[in-house]
């Protein structure tokens, strides 16, 4: 019988080989694979991006038939290495008594890198049985413990051109405009990304980091904004929505954020219905993450037309942190 790390390869952003592009874009895949196929397409399409960076990716094929089950990724980008996401390819059974061995392989690859470094594991991301199949097997092997708490816990929610409400409430005696950003915008929206980073525990983020990063949504055409006129005539940007991975057919919204003292008055609601109408022009769906605690959030992106990926029971996301004593603290 072949060893469960046998069942694992690993490729560099040179050498993708076809049957994991096929994977990751397939149609039944791709709404998940967005944590993962738009930066792997830009890395390995763009070789100057990044030049120097972490990039690389692990695949689980089922021994034997050499069918992929789940694609792992290992990657960075311009503010900070990200999480470990794992992708299941369906159809998988996410049962733990299933999930343990493919996850086993997946840490034991890790370790076995010859320039891989235990430290660079400072949360996953997956499904949720996947998630806490990933974190047991890495504080079992690894021996870093896990967070407690996992850093999100959410729902992974989908929006198509069928289930879009474009009919949403209107703004009440405001001069406003919903549009992309613009360099003009870069000191606001730098200030509103710092805000939210605050939010996003332990992902927070410098004055400077958020500059850049308010830099890069602008350049990339990446970040639209509620832009509101007060009684004075001056302008301020009283929400923005990101939408940082987009692949052919699926994009995703990445960051919604309104200050409070714009809050409460459906403006978020506004710009996400705009942006979504535009991401479907080009896109057949858009994707969010929305804390799995009841919140105002998930009644606004019901209003907006996101449903449950899987009708049945709402599909359940988590990120689990590992010790930050131990760990280098990425962002995404």
């Amino acid at each position: 019988m072949p060893s469960l790390t046998s069942s694992v390869r690993r490729f560099n952003r040179t050498n993708i080989p076809e049957d994991v592009w096929h994977a990751l874009r397939d149609r039944n895949n791709a709404a998940r694979a967005n944590v993962i196929l738009p930066h792997a397409e830009k890395v390995s399409s763009c070789q100057e991006f990044l030049p120097d960076s972490e990039q690389f990716w692990l695949v689980y094929s089922e021994p034997t038939i050499s069918n992929i089950r789940f694609i792992l990724s290992c990657t960075e980008g311009p503010l900070g290495k990200y999480p470990l996401f794992i992708v299941p390819v369906a159809p998988v059974k996410l049962t733990p008594e299933l999930l343990q061995g493919p996850m086993e392989a997946f840490c034991e690859a890790l370790l076995n890198d010859v320039d891989f470094r235990r430290q660079r594991v400072f949360s996953v991301f997956s499904v949720e049985p996947v998630a806490k199949a990933f974190a047991s097997a890495w504080e079992k092997i690894a021996e870093i413990k896990c967070m407690d708490e996992p850093y999100y816990d959410a729902f992974f929610l989908m929006c198509t051109p069928e289930t879009l409400v474009r009919d949403g409430s209107q703004a009440a005696d405001e001069d406003i405009e919903l549009r992309l950003a613009v360099p003009q915008d870069a000191g606001k929206i730098s200030t509103l990304c710092e805000e939210f980073a605050k939010t996003s525990f332990p992902f927070t983020l410098s004055s400077k980091q958020a500059s850049e990063e308010a830099g890069l949504l602008i350049e990339n055409g990446q970040v639209w904004v509620y832009e509101i006129k007060d009684g004075g005539g001056e302008t301020d940007i009283a929400s923005i929505v990101a939408a940082t991975r987009q692949s052919d057919t699926v994009a995703a919204i990445t960051k919604v954020y309104t200050p409070e003292k714009w809050q409460r008055k459906g403006r978020a609601e506004r710009l996400v219905r705009r942006v979504c109408r535009e991401l479907l022009k080009t896109h057949e769906q858009v994707v969010l993450y929305v804390g799995a605690k009841k919140n105002s959030a998930q009644k606004l992106y019901n209003r907006v037309g996101f449903q449950d990926l899987c009708k049945e029971t709402p599909e359940r996301w988590l990120e689990i942190g590992f010790d930050k004593a131990e760990v280098e603290v990425g962002h995404w």
